[in-house]
């Protein structure tokens, strides 16, 4: 992995753009995922859209942070479903729409089911375990996003 790839701490992910609208992130230096558009937006349908990772983004947070929870109270549960839909703001067809640059996520519907015998005090630290998953407090509050492009001649 050259300098220019190079991403720390599994905080930083450097994307490279593919063919066609599909990418490649290399997230911590550690791990590669490749993201696509589905087939019907022009995409190859070969991999995860945007859409869908910024879900299992958070439902991997809120299921790690259910098992972080249980385990700082010392209690265990079989497993955890989490079912994740988004709303968009808009139709659209695909990345080439004019309004595409309008389109957002509007609402995301988590479905949680935990699986186990809790008691309501365990019930309670789970489910305010999910009320606090980091990723879910940033889709929750207003956040800035800083952009810069940067154009080079090809070499």
């Amino acid at each position: 992995m050259t300098a220019t790839t190079h991403a720390s701490a599994n905080r930083d992910v450097v994307v490279h753009s593919l063919t066609d609208f599909a990418s490649l992130a290399v997230v911590g230096g550690e791990h590669t995922v490749v993201i696509d558009e589905p087939r019907e937006f022009e995409g190859g349908g070969t991999a995860p859209n945007p859409f869908g990772l910024v879900l299992s983004a958070l439902g991997g947070c809120m299921a790690g942070t259910l098992r972080g929870v249980a385990r700082q109270h010392g209690f265990d549960y079989e497993r955890a479903e989490i079912r994740l839909s988004l709303r968009i703001n808009r139709p659209t067809s695909g990345p080439l729409d004019p309004g595409e640059r309008e389109l957002r996520i509007s609402r995301i519907i988590a479905d949680v089911t935990v699986h186990g015998e809790l008691t309501a005090d365990q019930q309670d630290a789970l489910r305010h375990g999910i009320e606090s998953c980091p990723v879910g407090n940033t889709l929750r509050r207003a956040l800035t996003l800083q952009e810069s492009v940067t154009f080079e001649a090809a070499a």
